[in-house]
This record gives C-alpha cells, sequence and structure tokens, in this order.
C-alpha cells in the first residue's frame, strides 16, 4: 500500500487566485473559511493537476480567472504546482506541474492576433512531457482516478 504526502501547492492566476501557495508539509490539514475565500478552489486545483477534472469531477470548468465583470482575463497562464512525496517499497518525491494558456495567431499581412483556444504544457520535475506520458505517470505513481 502506498502513502501519499502533498508538500506544497501553488496557484497562479487559477479561478478566484492571482497566486496563493500552500504548505501541506505532508501531513493532513483542515481547509476551512468562509464562503468564497477559495476552499474548493484549492480542491479543483489538486484534481485538476492529477486528473484535469474539477473537484466535482467535470471536465469543462472554469480555469481562468474573470475581471469584475466575469469575463475572461486574457494573456494570463494558469499554472497549478504540486510537490508530493510517495512511500511505498521505496520513496519517491517529485514535483507535477501544470500551465494552461491561450494560444494567440497572428494571420499573414495582418498585425493584430487572434484568439486561436488553449493549450495545456504538463510538467515532471520540471522536464516538459507529452500528455500521455503524464498521465502514465499518475497511474503508475498515484492510483486510478476512480479511487
Amino acid at each position: 500500500m502506498k502513502k501519499i504526502r502533498l508538500f506544497k501547492l501553488k496557484l497562479r492566476n487559477f479561478k478566484g487566485v492571482e497566486e496563493r501557495e500552500v504548505d501541506f508539509d505532508g501531513y493532513d490539514k483542515a481547509v476551512c473559511g468562509t464562503n468564497e475565500v477559495g476552499k474548493t478552489t484549492l480542491a479543483d486545483a489538486y484534481r485538476w493537476l492529477l486528473f484535469d477534472k474539477s473537484s466535482s469531477g467535470d471536465s469543462q470548468f472554469g480555469i481562468k480567472p474573470l475581471d469584475k465583470n466575469n469575463n475572461e482575463r486574457h494573456h494570463l497562464n494558469s499554472i497549478v504546482e504540486g510537490k508530493f512525496q510517495i512511500i511505498g517499497k521505496e520513496v519517491k518525491e517529485f514535483t507535477l506541474k501544470k500551465d494552461y494558456h491561450e494560444k494567440w495567431t497572428k494571420k499573414r499581412g495582418t498585425n493584430e492576433q487572434e484568439f486561436s483556444g488553449h493549450t495545456t504544457d504538463y510538467y515532471i520535475d520540471e522536464e516538459p512531457m507529452k500528455k500521455s506520458e503524464y498521465e502514465d505517470f499518475i497511474a503508475e505513481n498515484f492510483m486510478s482516478e476512480d479511487i
């Protein structure tokens, strides 16, 4: 049986959080507070980092921060990073990171860029990974999403 420890969770421009770092130090922590202070955002960030879903299991949810008029803010990277330790037959420590950002393209003969979608970059210990490699690492080292 494996024991998974979360040491640190960092969020930047994720949902309503501009920047936050939470130190768990590998121990159980209670996250509590009044409404709209970011409790669910932390849970969403953790689950998105591992499985591309919100804490309620939705694969389509608002990751990007909003402005005061509830419009998406552009030209910002939404980043979640977690430092983990897994204790099994051996002890492994690693950092997972996902960077969700917009793609902008400039059409030939124009000066203006047009929004053309989003992309997510995946990293394990700062090394870029393909999505499939990242998902395989999660499945092999953590658990299946069903658990």
